[in-house]
Protein backbone atom coordinates (compact mmCIF):
# COMPACT_ATOMS: atom_id res chain seq x y z
CA UNK A 1 0.00 0.00 0.00
CA UNK A 2 2.75 2.10 -0.08
CA UNK A 3 2.70 3.08 3.65
CA UNK A 4 4.97 3.95 6.57
CA UNK A 5 5.87 0.99 8.27
CA UNK A 6 6.18 2.61 11.66
CA UNK A 7 2.42 3.74 10.58
CA UNK A 8 0.92 0.37 10.59
CA UNK A 9 -1.88 -0.35 12.86
CA UNK A 10 -4.96 -2.69 13.13
CA UNK A 11 -8.71 -1.70 13.95
CA UNK A 12 -11.06 -4.69 14.56
CA UNK A 13 -14.71 -4.06 13.22
CA UNK A 14 -17.27 -4.10 16.47
CA UNK A 15 -21.07 -4.76 16.09
CA UNK A 16 -21.45 -1.27 17.52
CA UNK A 17 -19.37 0.55 14.47
CA UNK A 18 -22.22 -0.42 12.55
CA UNK A 19 -25.43 2.01 11.53
CA UNK A 20 -29.18 0.70 11.15
CA UNK A 21 -28.04 -0.52 7.11
CA UNK A 22 -25.65 -2.83 8.74
CA UNK A 23 -22.33 -1.58 7.50
CA UNK A 24 -19.90 0.60 9.75
CA UNK A 25 -20.72 4.10 9.54
CA UNK A 26 -19.10 6.64 7.58
CA UNK A 27 -18.05 8.46 10.79
CA UNK A 28 -16.51 5.73 12.25
CA UNK A 29 -14.07 5.95 9.39
CA UNK A 30 -12.57 9.09 10.73
CA UNK A 31 -12.20 8.11 14.29
CA UNK A 32 -10.28 5.31 12.40
CA UNK A 33 -8.19 7.67 10.20
CA UNK A 34 -7.29 9.53 13.67
CA UNK A 35 -6.36 7.04 15.44
CA UNK A 36 -4.22 5.83 12.38
CA UNK A 37 -2.78 9.73 12.55
CA UNK A 38 -1.97 9.54 16.08
CA UNK A 39 -0.17 5.99 15.91
CA UNK A 40 1.87 7.55 12.64
CA UNK A 41 2.37 10.69 15.11
CA UNK A 42 4.08 9.26 17.79
CA UNK A 43 6.44 6.97 15.23
CA UNK A 44 7.36 9.74 13.65
CA UNK A 45 7.65 11.87 16.75
CA UNK A 46 10.41 8.98 18.26
CA UNK A 47 12.47 9.52 14.98
CA UNK A 48 12.41 13.27 15.33
CA UNK A 49 13.59 12.90 19.12
CA UNK A 50 13.19 9.97 20.89
CA UNK A 51 9.82 9.04 23.33
CA UNK A 52 10.01 12.27 25.26
CA UNK A 53 9.91 14.23 21.86
CA UNK A 54 6.53 11.60 20.97
CA UNK A 55 4.95 12.79 23.94
CA UNK A 56 5.37 16.37 23.93
CA UNK A 57 3.73 16.38 20.07
CA UNK A 58 1.09 14.47 21.31
CA UNK A 59 0.50 16.65 24.00
CA UNK A 60 0.50 20.06 22.03
CA UNK A 61 3.82 20.89 23.48
CA UNK A 62 6.21 23.06 21.46
CA UNK A 63 6.12 22.49 17.83
CA UNK A 64 3.84 19.61 16.76
CA UNK A 65 0.98 18.66 14.06
CA UNK A 66 -2.43 19.82 13.69
CA UNK A 67 -4.53 18.91 11.17
CA UNK A 68 -6.35 21.34 8.64
CA UNK A 69 -8.59 19.41 6.68
CA UNK A 70 -9.25 15.72 5.47
CA UNK A 71 -11.52 14.09 3.16
CA UNK A 72 -12.06 10.51 2.32
CA UNK A 73 -13.33 8.47 -0.17
CA UNK A 74 -15.44 5.19 0.57
CA UNK A 75 -14.95 2.53 -2.16
CA UNK A 76 -16.56 -0.73 -0.49
CA UNK A 77 -18.99 -1.28 2.73
CA UNK A 78 -17.34 -2.56 5.90
CA UNK A 79 -19.30 -4.97 7.94
CA UNK A 80 -18.71 -6.89 11.70
CA UNK A 81 -17.00 -9.21 11.67
CA UNK A 82 -13.43 -7.92 10.03
CA UNK A 83 -10.55 -5.98 10.97
CA UNK A 84 -8.85 -2.96 8.84
CA UNK A 85 -5.55 -2.49 8.57
CA UNK A 86 -4.56 0.93 8.58
CA UNK A 87 -1.38 2.77 7.32
CA UNK A 88 -0.20 6.29 6.72
CA UNK A 89 2.11 7.92 3.73
CA UNK A 90 3.35 11.28 4.05
CA UNK A 91 3.89 13.48 0.89
CA UNK A 92 5.65 16.73 1.11
CA UNK A 93 5.07 19.83 -1.53
CA UNK A 94 6.61 22.69 -1.68
CA UNK A 95 4.85 24.55 1.45
CA UNK A 96 6.97 24.87 4.31
CA UNK A 97 4.24 24.65 7.00
CA UNK A 98 2.04 21.93 5.84
CA UNK A 99 1.54 18.67 3.92
CA UNK A 100 -0.39 16.16 2.90
CA UNK A 101 -0.83 12.59 5.20
CA UNK A 102 -2.49 9.67 2.50
CA UNK A 103 -4.58 6.78 4.59
CA UNK A 104 -5.67 3.72 3.78
CA UNK A 105 -7.70 1.03 4.95
CA UNK A 106 -7.68 -2.09 3.63
CA UNK A 107 -10.58 -5.08 4.57
CA UNK A 108 -8.88 -8.29 5.34
CA UNK A 109 -11.66 -10.41 4.85
CA UNK A 110 -12.75 -8.86 1.37
CA UNK A 111 -8.96 -8.70 0.88
CA UNK A 112 -9.44 -5.26 -0.67
CA UNK A 113 -9.12 -1.40 0.09
CA UNK A 114 -12.15 0.10 1.10
CA UNK A 115 -11.41 3.42 2.05
CA UNK A 116 -8.56 6.08 1.48
CA UNK A 117 -8.19 9.53 2.66
CA UNK A 118 -6.12 12.64 2.19
CA UNK A 119 -5.47 15.10 5.13
CA UNK A 120 -3.25 18.13 5.08
CA UNK A 121 -1.46 18.46 8.17
CA UNK A 122 -0.17 21.88 9.52
CA UNK A 123 3.23 22.18 11.51
CA UNK A 124 2.39 24.22 14.79
CA UNK A 125 3.81 25.96 17.27
CA UNK A 126 1.61 25.74 20.36
CA UNK A 127 3.72 27.42 22.80
CA UNK A 128 3.29 30.64 20.30
CA UNK A 129 -0.26 29.54 19.09
CA UNK A 130 0.74 29.63 14.74
CA UNK A 131 1.13 27.83 12.22
CA UNK A 132 5.58 27.67 11.38
CA UNK A 133 8.33 26.23 9.67
CA UNK A 134 9.68 23.50 12.00
CA UNK A 135 13.35 23.94 9.87
CA UNK A 136 15.20 22.26 7.68
CA UNK A 137 16.18 18.87 10.03
CA UNK A 138 13.04 18.11 10.25
CA UNK A 139 12.23 18.21 6.79
CA UNK A 140 14.90 16.52 5.89
CA UNK A 141 13.50 13.83 8.19
CA UNK A 142 9.65 14.35 6.64
CA UNK A 143 11.07 13.86 2.75
CA UNK A 144 13.01 11.01 3.77
CA UNK A 145 9.86 9.60 4.84
CA UNK A 146 7.66 10.53 2.26
CA UNK A 147 10.34 9.20 0.03
CA UNK A 148 10.87 5.51 1.53
CA UNK A 149 7.03 4.89 1.83
CA UNK A 150 6.43 5.82 -1.83
CA UNK A 151 9.74 3.83 -2.70
CA UNK A 152 11.49 6.52 -4.45
CA UNK A 153 14.15 5.45 -2.42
Amino acid sequence: MGCDAGSLWEQSIEWGHQDSFRHVNNAQYLRFIESGLMVWLMAFGKVLGGENRAKAMLAGQGVSLILKSTNVNFRRPVTFPDTLLIGQRPTISSSRTQFTLNAVLYSYSQQAIVADSVGVLVWYDYDNLRKCDPGDDIWRILKAASHDSQGEN
